[in-house]
Formats: C-alpha cells, sequence, structure tokens
C-alpha cells in the first residue's frame, strides 16, 4: 500500500509540488549496501546517518533515478532535466541558478519521514568560493576535471 493515499496526497498538493510517495518493504535479507549495488542507473546515491554519536546508522537512504541535474564549472552551468539540456555561460554566480531551479519546488514534509526523505543531493565544491569571495589564486585550480558544483534531485528514494 502506497502513502499517503489520494485523499491526503490532495491536501497535501495545497501546500507544495514535491510529496513525497511512500511505501514500507520488508528488506530483513538487505543491507544498505546490497541494497544499494541492486540500484540501476550511472548516477546514485548511499548515505548513512549518524545522530548524537550513535555508533550505527539510524537511517539509511539510498536514491537512484535522478529527475534533474545541475553541473558547474567556472562560469558554465548545465541543467538537465527530462532529456532536456540547457546551458548557460559566462554565469556571474552558479549559486544564483541553482537557487532559481530550486525555488521551483516546494517539499511537502510527512512527520512520519525522517527529516530527509527527498530534494537535492550532491556537491559544491570548494572553488566555488571564488564566485562571491575576492580570493588570489596562491595554487593551481584542481586538475581532476571535476565540476565545481554537482547537484542531482532524485525520483526515488529508499529509507
Amino acid at each position: 500500500m502506497y502513502y499517503p493515499d489520494l485523499n491526503r496526497f490532495e491536501k497535501l498538493a495545497k501546500k507544495g509540488n514535491l510529496i513525497p510517495v511512500y511505501r514500507e518493504v520488508l528488506a530483513d535479507l538487505d543491507t544498505p549496501l546490497s541494497a544499494f549495488l541492486k540500484l540501476d542507473g550511472r548516477y546514485r546515491f548511499l548515505f548513512e546517518s549518524v545522530e548524537g554519536g550513535e555508533k550505527w546508522a539510524r537511517y539509511s537512504f539510498l536514491g537512484s533515478n535522478p529527475e534533474m541535474m545541475i553541473e558547474s564549472k567556472d562560469r558554465s552551468v548545465l541543467i538537465k532535466k527530462g532529456g532536456y539540456f540547457r546551458r548557460a555561460d559566462f554565469v556571474k554566480d552558479p549559486l544564483e541558478i541553482v537557487a532559481h531551479e530550486m525555488s521551483k519546488y516546494k517539499y511537502v514534509d510527512i512527520p512520519e519521514l525522517p527529516r530527509f526523505s527527498g530534494g537535492f543531493v550532491g556537491y559544491i565544491g570548494y572553488d566555488i568560493v571564488r564566485f562571491f569571495e575576492d580570493i588570489k589564486e596562491k595554487h593551481n585550480k584542481e586538475e581532476l576535471g571535476l565540476p565545481d558544483l554537482f547537484l542531482m534531485l532524485f525520483k526515488d528514494i529508499l529509507i
């Protein structure tokens, strides 16, 4: 059975446009890592949550199948969504574009779920600071060729 039911979903839809739809799945034979290895796709993640110095994670978060990806390198931002690509070059601050894209989503909190049950996942690298702080070059920029920023909005999340 899926939650929330249709009646509650319609009420929640009045509060926002990013509403977790979930169901409980018996997975007592899987570990978080074995479940992660079963996920399809190039883009996926596994996070473990540890709260208050606990030894074991309270929750494991797994995601696959991103609906949208935002990637930034230097002054160029690429947004991939639904098979379409949009590029912005000579961007003053890539975080402004990220904020604009994120503002399109209004997450609806469901108290029965953990604090994270959906949203953007990824990283913002150190070099992004150059867009809002005047920092003199003291070292070579990173040479791995990684994006300065890479965020994904996942459609499928397991907790």
